[in-house]
């Protein structure tokens, strides 16, 4: 791979030139043009595969296989199957004596699951369909009778059923919008439910927008696919009922897991009336006739619909090859591997599959060379060792090619899914996908070499390479991997390595990454290093929080000591290779202890630290080459090797083999060379950045100072500001809270009055707010409308209160505040808080000094801020700017308390 290097044609070529030698074993050669009847020789081939295998099943059994094994030869052509190929035990092989299937030299091999539709079977769209159809569609649908060609099982349009293709491309199920989707325009709180904030509705009906769910009335099979409460979890659903009066949409129960949030995004299929655009289709199912407007003509490429389900199955055999073949036009999976040991895929191509292109389970099987494309899930997975001995599987995906997959089912459908012990990912090229490249689960991986780009652009909250939930699956290793261009959907944001939720003992090291927002992210784990890698251009680089000390504490005696106890991790080899394990219950288990983050590169105009406060002291941070010039080779060419007087030698930098990342030349390749285009990433997050740093920022001014004046006067907290109370709370007279993050001024602004009693502090502010969207009145900080006070005494800790327009304050640990601080920090205080009217909202605290730590001494300098977050904008203001976190108030302003 060359880091530098981006190309955008992809070179397609059907089958493989490659010719691997055959050995002194048995050959049987088989035709499209060939009998079954005929002695399977070259001269006289079989023409199906079945009959191949029968043969070496014979010859196994007459005399057993000679050394050298045996050869099935597949000429030029392609293979039809009308129901799955088959090979159990008695169809395998040895290491002396494998079992080959394998195209002759040159041959174009295609092992098809698809029916072919030819174009005499198409004729108009019969009159009842035609007046369903949108006008401007009439004249070029056309319609084919598929029961009249074999195919009587349709399946569901819910995903796993028959599909259409023309040429080598998947066509479009007839949908609205024909790309991006719509939203919900509002839910309808019949069971309301709030997840850390995040409102919506356990009942799928909904309000939506427009006036275009009025052509599909009459749709006697409508079907929603969308992402209905979170941006990583998607479903297709079944209409029941839409009410064109009320504007609502009613889906099938059972409804989706999460529920439904108003803004998401959604889109129609399956509906006749939408097959308006070439390249689309739909099935009566019922009927049995398929309707298609050919997005060429019909003599240009051939028509196929999926019919089958897996193409081949390979149950506890050993030593069975296929080698440079096409699989397409499965419903399900090209080659399912289950057992056995050694088998391997070599120089073969995936296309226009339903699901994976192929699984394997067992132990030393290889995928090595191949081509996967155009794959309804995922491109490959393999599985294999056992975990309570941790003997590794030996399994590996190399040299692979794997890209446009996820193309039905958008979620966790990574491009390689590793799962068990001790499997190996290697020098694979992985790009274009709604979600994640590779997913592991286990111990002991080795995920190395791979290029990833274009992935997760679908979704946020995800990450090109992705694990989580578990202490005990350690010991993976991530290694001179070059990730780059992952920026999530409307460039929101997603990872690059993601270790989610407590997820433990993996390194990440020799890793290149390019604009990857979050490029490598610990979300509360243990025992995690990141080391060695470069980051260019990355905002919040390196992610790490204490997830489990708040929001997900439940998990620590739930799932994750579920886990934990499910492995005999007191006993060798798990006491041996994880000693952290024994005390793990004991030792503060909810503590992202142990990570270590050292000898990394990061170049960027970004915040490269993004870690939690509660998480800082359990933390080792340090020798990283931060805000100096690295010395690449050549930058502006993506050129990030590093020169020979690169400072980063100094810190102990170990080099990246940049030059051996991604795929490589091997005569079993199906194409050479390989082309691959980079999905842009100046999508919303990048514009704006890129546009913001061409803008000098606002200069850095002097840190404010405030003296907060004594008055006698008590205030009733209510949280309406009276002026009565608040020596007429004049504008003038305000702190005014009107600094973005970077000192940039903002509107409208907040104000805030300060006073104390010589026992208290006491604050309002008033909050104005864009009164045409609506005020946010949750309880979770940055999602919903909120106010912050954030102080630091002299040597004390950071403390952080917040309160919200429904009443409600809290303590925060965020800032990394010791517990008995964060807890000492909230006693006594009385807050209030009153919506005025939908531009305005205000609030008042009354906040013990005492529990603040703080003395009453005018000499005493108060490190403060006030910030506010304002939803409808959105806004971050701040009374100074910090750069960086609210609560960083050593940037922010200065108070002293007036005697």
């Amino acid at each position: 791979m060359q880091a530098y290097l981006v190309t955008i044609a992809i070179l397609t070529l059907v089958g493989a030139a490659w010719a691997q030698p055959e050995g002194a074993g048995v050959r049987f050669c088989v035709s499209p043009d060939g009998s079954d009847e005929a002695p399977g020789t070259e001269d006289e081939p079989f023409a199906t595969l079945e009959r191949a295998r029968d043969a070496i099943r014979e010859l196994k059994q007459a005399e057993g296989l000679p050394g050298g094994g045996a050869t099935v030869r597949l000429a030029e052509g392609t293979y039809r199957l009308n129901r799955t190929l088959e090979l159990n035990a008695d169809d395998g092989g040895g290491e002396d004596a494998p079992v080959v299937y394998r195209a002759a030299p040159g041959a174009s091999v295609r092992i098809s699951g698809g029916v072919r539709v030819p174009p005499a079977a198409f004729g108009p769209a019969d009159e009842a369909a035609a007046q369903r159809l949108p006008e401007e569609a009439r004249e070029h649908v056309v319609r084919a009778d598929l029961k009249a060609l074999g195919v009587e099982d349709f399946g569901s349009a819910a995903g796993g059923g028959a599909e259409v293709f023309f040429g080598d491309r998947r066509m479009t199920l007839a949908r609205w919008p024909n790309e991006g989707f719509t939203r919900i325009k509002q839910t309808l709180g019949i069971q309301p439910k709030d997840v850390r904030g995040r409102k919506g509705d356990s009942v799928g009906k909904f309000v939506y927008d427009g006036d275009r769910p009025q052509r599909w009335v009459d749709e006697p099979d409508l079907w929603l696919h969308g992402y209905w409460f979170w941006d990583w979890a998607d479903q297709r659903q079944r209409v029941t009922e839409i009410d064109t009066e009320a504007a609502t949409i009613e889906l099938e129960e059972p409804y989706h897991h999460y529920g439904y949030r108003e803004g998401q995004w959604y889109y129609a299929y399956n509906a006749l009336s939408e097959l308006d655009e070439p390249g689309e289709w739909y099935i009566d199912r019922e009927a049995g006739v398929l309707y298609l407007w050919p997005p060429a003509g019909l003599d240009e490429a051939e028509v196929t619909v999926s019919a089958i389900d897996d193409l081949i199955t390979i149950s506890d055999a050993s030593w069975v090859s296929f080698e440079g073949v096409a699989f397409e036009a499965a419903r399900r999976t090209g080659i399912v591997i289950s057992g056995g040991a050694h088998d391997s895929i070599i120089g073969c191509s995936f296309r226009d599959i339903g699901g994976f292109a192929a699984r394997a389970s067992g132990t030393g099987h290889r995928i090595a060379h191949c081509d996967a494309y155009y794959l309804g899930h995922g491109g490959f997975a393999i599985d294999g060792g056992d975990r309570e001995t941790l003997t590794p599987g030996g399994n590996e995906v190399e040299n692979c090619h794997i890209h446009h997959f996820g193309e039905w089912k958008r979620m966790y459908v990574p491009g390689v899914s590793v799962r068990g012990v001790g499997n190996r990912v290697a020098h694979n090229l992985i790009h274009t996908a709604p979600h994640q490249a590779i997913a592991f689960y286990g111990n002991e991986h080795v995920i190395e070499l791979n290029e990833m780009h274009s992935v997760c652009f679908e979704s946020n909250d995800a990450g090109a390479i992705y694990a989580g939930r578990d202490w005990t699956t350690r010991g993976t290793v991530i290694r001179h991997n070059y990730m780059h261009h992952v920026n999530g959907r409307e460039g929101r944001g997603c990872v690059g390595v993601y270790l989610d939720d407590m997820w433990c003992g993996t390194e990440i090291s020799g890793n290149l990454f390019y604009r990857v927002i979050r490029a490598a992210f610990i979300g509360g784990g243990r025992d995690n290093s990141i080391v060695n890698n470069i980051f260019v251009e990355c905002p919040k680089a390196i992610h790490i929080d204490a997830r489990a000390m708040g929001w997900a504490s439940a998990s620590v005696e739930g799932t994750m000591t579920t886990r934990l106890n499910a492995m005999p991790y007191t006993e060798p080899p798990w006491s041996e290779r994880y000693p952290e394990l024994l005390r793990i219950l004991e030792d503060e288990p909810a503590a992202p202890k142990g990570n270590v983050v050292t000898r990394n590169v990061i170049v960027g105009p970004y915040r490269w630290e993004d870690v939690q406060g509660a998480a800082k002291p359990y933390q080792t941070i340090e020798g990283n080459l931060i805000d100096e010039d690295p010395l690449f080779v050549d930058a502006d060419n993506l050129n990030f090797r590093l020169r020979a007087d690169s400072p980063a030698w100094e810190l102990g930098f170990e080099p990246i083999p940049i030059e051996r990342i991604g795929l490589y030349e091997h005569p079993a390749r199906p194409t050479w060379p390989v082309g691959h285009q980079v999905k842009p990433s100046v999508i919303r997050y990048w514009r704006e950045k890129q546009e913001a740093s061409l803008q000098p920022r606002p200069a850095r001014t002097p840190r404010p100072e405030r003296v907060i004046a004594r008055l006698a006067a008590a205030v009733e907290v209510d949280g309406m500001i009276s002026p009565e109370e608040w020596s007429g709370a004049k504008p003038e007279d305000a702190m005014v809270i009107e600094e973005g993050i970077h000192g940039e001024r903002t509107a409208p602004p907040s104000r805030a009055w300060l006073y104390h009693d010589g026992e208290h502090l006491v604050v309002a502010i008033e909050n104005q707010v864009d009164g045409s969207k609506p005020l946010r009145p949750g309880d979770t900080w940055g999602q919903d409308d909120a106010v912050e006070i954030a102080l630091r005494g002299p040597g004390g800790p950071i403390l952080v209160l917040r309160g919200y327009p429904s009443g409600h304050f809290e303590s925060s640990n965020e800032a990394g505040a010791p517990p008995e601080a964060v807890e000492r920090a909230g006693l006594g205080v009385v807050y209030a808080a009153s919506i005025a009217g939908a531009d305005r909202w205000t609030c008042e605290w009354r906040i013990p000094l005492a529990s603040l730590g703080i003395e009453l001494d005018p000499a005493v300098k108060l490190d403060f801020n006030i910030s506010v977050r304002k939803t409808a904008q959105p806004l971050w203001q701040m009374w100074h700017g910090t750069g960086a976190h609210t609560w960083d108030v050593q940037d922010a302003g200065i108070v002293t308390l007036a005697e």
